[in-house]
């Protein structure tokens, strides 16, 4: 075995054994944090929309974690697109006034119901059976934001981060990039189906980025801070709001 073959080989074992160290630790500290205890949250639209932003990007960053472990990050776009935009709403929400949030989280339900409503429609003038209660929907009372930035990005997640007073362009673009993967695009065929010599496909399967998941870490650690800085906003104790946060740097 020649020397720079060897090298090489090294260098490869220890870049495996450094990701295999960041799953571990990013999947305990997702475990960690889903098993925190939040039912003593004051209820209001807001502490509902930062607990379960929360909870759902613990969620796909153990799904992550797991298929990085298994040798599988590079299928775990679509759980990383999920990741980031959680990411991206939670650090959107916070960062606005807090007078501002409750109508903010008011208008993504309001959206929501409108695409709901249209889906539904959708349904029935195919002849297909559809679940989707839209007079109940209506009943529900909603104080929509008057705010003409907060009601646009509320409804388009790059204005919310161009018009955010934090600094969202790196995460948006790792939202990018991985959506590109987490759709049926021409580019995910061409890193699964390669060509060879232009007449013949191999295997293969597409790049992969962040595989030390250091920036899904700083994005956690931010992330759970946001939350509980919400929380107490919203009337909680301090110590319970900042559960979340000591449990994820408990978990190293």
């Amino acid at each position: 075995m020649s020397g720079s073959r060897a090298k090489r080989e090294r260098q490869s074992k220890r870049k495996i054994s450094e990701q295999s160290i960041a799953a571990d630790y990013t999947l305990r500290a997702a475990k960690a944090v889903l098993t925190v205890d939040l039912s003593g949250v004051p209820a209001t639209r807001v502490s509902q929309f930062a607990v379960g932003w929360l909870r759902a990007a613990f969620e796909q960053s153990r799904i992550i974690a797991t298929l990085e472990a298994a040798g599988l990050g590079h299928a775990a776009a679509p759980n990383r697109r999920a990741f980031w935009e959680l990411t991206i709403r939670i650090l959107w929400l916070g960062d606005m006034p807090r007078s501002e949030r409750a109508g903010a989280a008011d208008t993504m339900l309001a959206n929501e119901r409108t695409n709901e409503t249209k889906t539904h429609e959708y349904m029935q003038r195919n002849g297909l059976p559809s679940d989707i209660d839209v007079a109940e929907m209506e009943e529900f009372v909603l104080n929509i934001s008057e705010n003409k930035v907060i009601k646009t990005g509320a409804d388009k997640l790059a204005h919310a981060v161009e018009k955010s007073g934090m600094n969202l362009r790196m995460v948006y673009r790792l939202w990018k990039e991985d959506s590109t993967w987490a759709h049926a695009t021409g580019f995910l065929a061409g890193q699964y189906a390669p060509t060879d010599d232009g007449e013949t496909m191999g295997k293969g399967k597409p790049r992969h980025v962040d595989q030390e998941l250091e920036a899904h870490g700083l994005a956690a650690m931010v992330v759970t801070a946001m939350v509980a800085d919400i929380l107490i906003d919203e009337g909680t104790t301090r110590d319970l709001a900042s559960a979340p946060l000591l449990a994820y740097f408990g978990a190293n």
